[in-house]
């Protein structure tokens, strides 16, 4: 499909965007990490491995998945031989950048022959008995040499942490008896090792490589083929259609076509690179600071990963880990998600008529009519996805369903078509999109296995709440600690599955639901990609900007703090599990509290506000967000709202005598 033929009547923005694609290709880069420059026999190779491990995961999502160690072992192997096809030993080698190293053509051999070891020995593996029955020695080198590539898998996808990490939860798992009296555990031999992470579904075959070898695959495909069909670009012209118009209009476009992207792709920095290259450029031709746009981008495009129905791999690990369907996960997380979304969408517009910003010109606005005509339709599969996920249909199937179901509406209009060889380059991306995140999951898997076989998780559970005395405030704040310090060196799904695993059997012992604790948890593993010192989403928004990172890092903190205080929400109110009436009444109060916060951090409403009027803006988020809390009495609910009333009626008293006093001083 040619750049034209993308192109919505009436949208001129399509030069901008070009002008940016370069910087987008190297954040991108970055983001994922360089890729080899494959050509011939190496090239066809990795077409072959990744179209066929694409079309057969489609396969089993009609007719049912294989058995565990078959259909994990399957993708686990191919998605290691398309790692050490695609990415070179580091980002900055150059010896290997242009051809397939001889130690990488090993790694794919050993990765090959793995999954026939598995394929031939699948029958002897599902019926023995575990830590029971004899361990040969090929099971041994089989499983050494597996962890070995998972580390380096990992290594070369996210980098050295993830390494580090996994390998320190696999030396615990040895060292164990030399460890203080606190961490003490008898310790791991060679045998009870390869069984626990090769020979049974506990370890590197265990639910999360299932989770990601079926449910997410399919909703990694489900986004790759709206992008390979051009959606997203429509999405932008709708959102630039919609928005633009308004006050601060390219702003209000970001966080629209950011919650848009989200419910395609679950990355934050995919979301900052596809729709930061437009978004941000005109920001900063309209006023704002170049820190300001990539922080208003960073936090637009961070929410991603709580917008349903995709909501990156953290959630569809965290349904697995509860143990519940992923839709009930989606329907709990739409209010959450649109509460953020609100809070950015205010702040941008008080930044907007603090400094009296425009919309974008008329003649550069695409018509809407015209635009939905010619992008609408790639709403349809979205909103069918949202229906089968609440209808109770499994979300493998539901992904991939929909995902054929784009690809027959693009071929059905001349405009969106796509030809067979970009059909089989979508086949193929799918299968990339799961590989540059296959080495943290199948690492993870690792590491949710140590912490189990070592009863760690059972210490650590013991050392929280005995640093928080039981309280259940001081849990939250060291869970949030934690999760932060997690997510400066690792992604938003590697910080989520170690900090659960770790902390939330803490929360739960405190009577915390387990479905919010969790919830709760992924929410404070968004922080580190938008807060300094380490936030590459605000880096990489920075990078387009031309801002300074440091000050895009802190400008997006402040605007995103719903990150802080909706996850509080969760464990103290009924925005979670309570009725429908109860959660559409606290969002309600929210989002008048989500308001004034905004009134207090931008000094500004109807006019600029001074220390006493911010104050008072601060007291009315206050007083709403504590009337929401459930060990609220009836009586203090009552003496709140008045307060809040009363603030409220000051703020608006107090603006109108200034404005009054301007128009007299004026006339």
């Amino acid at each position: 499909m040619n750049q034209e033929e993308q192109k919505t009547p009436g949208s001129t923005f399509s030069a901008e965007a070009m002008e940016q694609a370069e910087v987008s290709e190297e954040l991108q880069e970055k983001a994922t990490g360089k890729y080899r420059r494959l050509k011939g026999f190496p090239r066809y190779l990795a077409l072959v491995i990744a179209v066929a491990t694409t079309l057969l995961v489609f396969y089993t999502a009609f007719a049912g998945v294989f058995l565990p160690h078959i259909q994990r072992g399957i993708v686990l192997c191919a998605m290691l031989a398309l790692t050490f096809l695609w990415y070179p030993t580091t980002k900055k080698s150059k010896f290997d950048r242009d051809k397939v190293a001889f130690y990488d053509w090993i790694l794919i051999a050993a990765s090959i022959a793995s999954l026939v070891y598995i394929m031939v020995n699948h029958k002897r593996i599902l019926t023995r008995i575990p830590f029971m029955s004899k361990v040969l020695p090929m099971d041994k080198v089989v499983a050494i040499v597996l962890v070995f590539m998972l580390l380096e898998a990992g290594r070369r996808t996210l980098g050295l942490s993830i390494t580090v990490i996994c390998g320190l939860f696999i030396a615990y798992a040895f060292l164990g008896p030399h460890m203080p009296k606190m961490f003490y555990y008898k310790g791991l031999n060679l045998n009870k090792f390869t069984e626990q992470v090769f020979l049974t579904t506990e370890g590197m075959f265990g639910s999360l490589s299932g989770m990601a070898s079926s449910l997410l695959f399919g909703f990694l495909a489900f986004g790759t083929f709206l992008q390979a069909t051009g959606a997203d670009k429509h999405f932008m012209n709708i959102c630039i259609a919609l928005a633009g118009k308004r006050r601060g209009g390219p702003a209000k476009v970001a966080v629209i076509s950011s919650a848009a992207m989200g419910t395609i792709s679950g990355s934050a920095i995919a979301n900052v690179v596809t729709t930061g290259t437009l978004t941000i450029p005109m920001m900063k031709k309209t006023g704002y600071t170049p820190e300001e746009a990539g922080a208003i981008e960073t936090c637009a495009s961070t929410g991603g990963q709580i917008m349903p129905p995709i909501m990156g791999t953290g959630a569809f690990i965290l349904a697995e880990t509860v143990g519940v369907a992923y839709g009930k996960v989606c329907i709990l997380s739409i209010i959450p998600a649109l509460l953020f979304y609100i809070a950015i969408y205010f702040l941008v517009d008080l930044m907007a008529r603090k400094r009296g910003l425009k919309g974008l010109p008329a003649d550069s606005i695409p018509n809407l009519l015209k635009t939905l005509k010619s992008g609408g339709i790639f709403f349809l599969p979205i909103l069918i996805l949202i229906g089968l996920l609440v209808s109770g249909f499994t979300p493998f199937l539901s992904g991939v369903g929909c995902t054929l179901l784009i690809y027959l509406l693009a071929q059905s209009r001349k405009s969106t078509r796509i030809s067979f060889k970009q059909t089989i380059l979508a086949l193929e991306n799918c299968a990339k999109g799961l590989m540059s995140i296959a080495g943290v999951i199948f690492c993870a898997s690792i590491i949710v296995s140590m912490i189990n076989v070592t009863g760690l998780m059972m210490k650590t559970t013991a050392i929280i709440l005995s640093f928080s005395q039981g309280k259940l405030w001081i849990t939250l704040l060291l869970v949030a600690a934690i999760g932060y310090l997690l997510g400066m060196g690792l992604p938003i799904s590697t910080s989520y599955i170690i900090l659960a695993t770790l902390s939330g059997p803490a929360l739960v012992a405190l009577g915390v639901d387990m479905l919010v604790a969790h919830l709760t948890i992924f929410w404070f593993t968004q922080l580190a990609t938008i807060t300094p010192p380490v936030c590459m989403t605000a880096f990489a928004a920075a990078g387009i900007a031309g801002g300074n990172p440091m000050k895009t890092g802190f400008t997006a903190l402040k605007l995103g703090f719903t990150f802080y205080y909706v996850p509080i929400l969760f464990v103290y109110s009924q925005l979670i599990n309570g009725t429908w009436y109860e959660q559409c009444i606290i969002a309600v109060f929210a989002i008048v509290a989500i308001y004034f916060l905004g009134t207090f951090t931008e000094k500004y409403f109807n006019g600029p506000l001074n220390q006493i009027q911010r104050f008072a803006g601060l007291v009315v988020f206050l007083s709403l967000y504590a009337m929401m809390f459930n060990d609220s009495s009836w009586t203090l609910r009552g003496i709140l709202l008045a307060v809040a009333a009363g603030m409220i009626l000051l703020l608006f008293i107090t603006q109108a005598v200034k404005a009054k006093k301007v128009k007299a001083a004026q006339a």
